[in-house]
């Protein structure tokens, strides 16, 4: 590694920074420049360093100016520094929100020294880190997000089925032969899955499951 990453520390709480630069300063690869109490000490401390900071660790609840907000002024204004959201929240519209803003990780406090250290050096390097628990509250999220949007019509996997074979363009005869099915069968499926979804016609069908997720 070629020099070391230069560091803000950023974070309400002054003993909160203190545990995190001593945990950080371990690593020799690791310089902290400085430390920010809130969002808009760190992006003053970043304009007086003309924006010559690595990685930026940061909190997300902070009074004023929220480490979320904070994140998607540096994405904007400092395209080269990378973020890595550092917080006690693990629940996934966190999560999700801080990725929006362009964090490239994201690893949670009751985590080990050595995930904000890998969590750090990773970003660093322009790649995505979030420590494993991050990972499943992410998995999780997103599976129950695609659950809710297939039952929001009650469609059946055979109805599922069919409409991705319609959305090809194949008719009732072509679909029969690939699901073994007769026409007239494929065609009662077809009814009832626009009576499920509540649409008039295929060609809203098929808009209406790629809108709601049922086409992946």
């Amino acid at each position: 590694m070629k020099g070391k990453i230069r560091t803000l520390l950023v974070d309400d709480h002054k003993i909160i920074r203190d545990g995190i630069r001593s945990i950080l300063e371990m690593d020799e690869n690791i310089n902290i420049v400085d430390e920010a109490k809130d969002g808009t000490e760190a992006l003053n401390i970043i304009a007086r360093h003309n924006g010559k900071i690595d990685v930026v660790v940061l909190d997300i609840n902070m009074p004023g100016l929220s480490g979320i907000d904070t994140t998607e002024i540096i994405s904007k204004l400092y395209p080269k520094i990378k973020v890595l959201g550092l917080t006690m929240h693990k629940q996934h519209a966190y999560i999700v929100k801080m990725m929006e803003a362009g964090a490239l990780g994201y690893v949670l406090k009751d985590g080990g020294g050595d995930q904000l250290i890998e969590g750090l050096k990773t970003v660093f390097q322009g790649k995505n880190y979030y420590s494993t628990e991050v990972t499943n509250t992410l998995v999780n999220g997103f599976v129950k997000k695609q659950q809710s949007k297939n039952e929001d019509f009650g469609l059946t996997k055979r109805e599922v089925e069919i409409v991705k074979y319609v959305s090809e363009g194949l008719s009732n005869e072509e679909i029969s032969k690939k699901i073994e099915l007769s026409s007239r069968t494929v065609e009662t499926h077809r009814r009832n899955i626009i009576k499920k979804m509540g649409v008039k016609n295929t060609a809203q069908m098929v808009a209406r499951a790629i809108k709601k997720g049922v086409l992946k």
